[in-house]
């Protein structure tokens, strides 16, 4: 029996080549480059070749540099393997290059280039403000830390306890951090494009390494479901106790649910709660349908759930999210309740479909046609964060799908968190967590491009004021000519 065995070794491929990467080179006499490389192995390279020049195979490349900005990282000599109109490739033959190092050292470079970028770019007293709110979080996780210490005869473990030293702190420290926060985002309205940029990367080397003893802080940077408003966030948002290894890492989550925007996300749940509890005391002989989008934990029909009679027509509740993990944690939840509070006799059924707005917005196979044809008929859709992250023609055309798939008299809710100093400013800077603000006016262009028109177009806040639902109403059968 023959074995044969292929050995490729390291390299780094296109995406991996840093961007200022380049070669040059003797050639027949002549110096050609720099030119920029395109791959990199230990034993050899592929460069983007000039127009009008022809490269043998077995051409020698004399006096060949890896150049890195300015920098020269590596020399030797190359000869050409192979060449077409756009693309040149060669073999070291002088010795192997150390893409370890290499990529050490680009890296470095990479972080000294953005850090001389960011002294340059990014306002003193910006950055002086950025480190003085470090300054302000190390202080207080002396003291916590501390005052835990203190206490290892009688530790701080005593829920009520935690929540009375927590309050206090926040009265105190707490009123200090936020407006801090409020500041800087002020003052960061005057940055460009650029000065952003670098000011999001800043102050989240400033400030991370502290608010990620924080569970929410924490799972919102790192997104491991690849996006911040995950499931698992918005249930530490509700939490009802902070959690954490520590009685800092608690406190820093007592704080993380009290910025203003985490107490909206938390008090617009009423908000869809009422529309559901609405549509379901509706008179009326068909079943209801409600369709959440987005639906996450759908806390909201968990409670309402824990809290309803005996609904007068049977409910159908339609779960849509393109994330499964979110489906399993809501329909465990959900069916839980069914079972133990009602034994099954609960006239809802609860359908969890594992389906985006991209293929809501353009099916593009059997299954998705059918999934959208089935997706009719509502007296209820609603949804609290998903035009967060919609642009302006993906909400409208979305907006109007939505409509359509009302029935007379149906409504649609959809919500939108409003722009707020003093969480805005960390979820953008700190936390990587970017949101698509509205307001009132273009919440309302929405629903005025809408046909048939409306029997109703209204906002509905929730008690903070700073989630506003678009609060749409399709007109009943016989009520427009």
């Amino acid at each position: 029996m023959g074995v044969s065995a292929h050995f490729r070794p390291a390299r780094l491929n296109a995406a991996d080549v840093p961007a200022d990467l380049a070669c040059r080179f003797q050639c027949d006499g002549a110096f050609v480059g720099p030119l920029s490389v395109l791959d990199l192995s230990t034993t050899g390279f592929a460069a983007q070749s000039l127009l009008g020049l022809e490269w043998a195979p077995g051409t020698t490349l004399e006096s060949f540099e890896l150049l890195l900005g300015e920098r020269i990282v590596w020399s030797g000599e190359a000869v050409v393997v192979h060449a077409s109109d756009d693309r040149m490739g060669g073999r070291f033959t002088s010795g192997v290059l150390d893409l370890r190092r290499l990529r050490l050292g680009a890296t470095l470079e990479g972080r000294i280039a953005i850090l001389s970028e960011q002294k340059q770019r990014l306002p003193p007293e910006w950055r002086a403000a950025v480190a003085d709110l470090r300054q302000l979080l190390d202080e207080v996780r002396h003291e916590v830390d501390e005052l835990e210490l203190a206490e290892t005869q009688d530790p701080l473990q005593r829920r009520d306890e935690e929540a009375q030293l927590f309050e206090e702190l926040r009265e105190r420290w707490g009123t200090v951090f936020y407006g801090a926060i409020a500041e800087l985002h002020e003052a960061s309205r005057a940055l460009d494009h650029r000065a952003v940029q670098l000011g999001r990367s800043y102050a989240s080397a400033v400030l991370m390494p502290v608010l990620m003893a924080c569970a929410l802080q924490r799972r919102a940077y790192e997104k491991p479901l690849g996006y911040a408003g995950d499931y698992r966030m918005m249930e530490l948002c509700f939490a009802p106790e902070p959690t954490g290894d520590s009685l800092f890492a608690r406190f820093l989550h007592s704080i993380g649910q009290n910025y203003e925007l985490v107490r909206t996300v938390v008090a617009r749940e009423a908000v869809m709660r009422d529309a559901v509890r609405t549509a379901s005391e509706a008179p009326g002989d068909e079943p209801v349908r409600i369709l959440a989008l987005a639906a996450g934990p759908a806390i909201e029909l968990r409670r309402w759930l824990e809290e309803t009679a005996m609904p007068a027509r049977p409910v159908h509740l339609i779960l849509l999210d393109q994330d499964p993990s979110a489906h399993e944690s809501a329909h465990r939840h959900l069916t839980r309740i069914l079972l133990e509070r009602y034994h099954g006799m609960l006239p809802v059924t609860v359908q969890c479909l594992h389906f985006s707005v991209r293929q809501l917005l353009k099916p593009s196979t059997m299954d998705d046609h059918e999934v959208c044809d089935a997706l009719g008929d509502l007296d209820l859709v609603y949804s609290a964060g998903l035009y967060d992250y919609l642009p302006e023609l993906v909400a409208l055309r979305l907006t109007r799908q939505l409509y359509e798939r009302l029935r007379p008299g149906g409504r649609m809710l959809m919500g939108n968190l409003v722009e707020t100093p003093n969480s805005t400013w960390m979820m953008e800077y700190a936390l990587g967590w970017t949101l698509l603000y509205r307001t009132d006016e273009s919440m309302l262009r929405l629903g005025h491009r809408l046909t048939p028109e409306p029997e109703r177009i209204g906002i509905t806040r929730d008690a903070t004021g700073r989630c506003i639902f678009l609060d749409v109403k399709r007109p009943r059968a016989g009520s427009i000519d």
